[in-house]
């Protein structure tokens, strides 16, 4: 899992360079933004409208804390601060590079409200970090699902959510790539550090005794 996790922090890393320094990233940006507020097909802007607000503030923090408290009621302390930490720490990350970057939103069509830099996407970084802890928790809790699919599932509804940002106008491309791999790589560095996984492999996961 080390390995994965370095391959997120470099991918970030390229994509926070990119976006300041490469003309060709912005324009490949540009393109997808125009085709998003030309020609998107009506359903898709109404499908990515409804699924973009899975990962709004209040909706993310109430799932956590359900979650955590449902975690501590049967008596997983440790599951429950891995999702804690896991929500609190990708919203802290993803606001603390917006500042810094500073990049601004794309202006070509909204179909929400946004506000704020754009860079990374804070959306993409929560719905990667928290879909995919919910995913290890499971697996965690029932070892005997089958962890492809789950971890397939959390993964592509971190990827669903994520991409509804570009659709719906309110980020660039990079922007959502950036906040997939901030999202993955804080959500796995928490599972190391509470020991939900060993360092290996997330295919040789093994769940650990609460």
């Amino acid at each position: 899992m080390v390995l994965v996790v370095a391959i997120g922090l470099l991918v970030f890393a390229a994509l926070t360079t990119l976006v300041q320094t490469s003309e060709r990233v912005q324009e490949w940006d540009s393109t997808a933004a125009r085709w998003a507020a030309d020609d998107m097909p009506a359903w898709l802007g109404s499908a990515a409208e409804a699924l973009t607000h899975m990962a709004d503030t209040t909706v993310y923090i109430a799932t956590t804390v359900v979650i955590a408290g449902l975690l501590v009621i049967v008596r997983r302390p440790r599951l429950a601060a891995f999702i804690v930490t896991v929500t609190v720490g990708q919203w802290l990350l993803s606001n603390l590079i917006k500042h810094l970057v500073q990049r601004e939103r794309p202006d070509l069509h909204r179909l929400v409200d946004a506000s704020g830099y754009s860079f990374p996407s804070g959306h993409a970084t929560a719905a990667a970090a928290l879909f995919l802890a919910l995913a290890l928790v499971v697996i965690t809790v029932r070892p005997d699902w089958h962890r492809a699919a789950v971890l397939g599932v959390g993964i592509t509804m971190g990827v669903a959510v994520a991409l509804t940002r570009v659709l719906v106008g309110v980020h660039w491309t990079t922007d959502v790539l950036a906040g997939l791999a901030l999202g993955w790589s804080w959500c796995l560095v928490c599972a190391m550090v509470f020991k939900l996984v060993p360092t290996s492999t997330l295919r040789q996961a093994q769940p650990a005794a609460e």
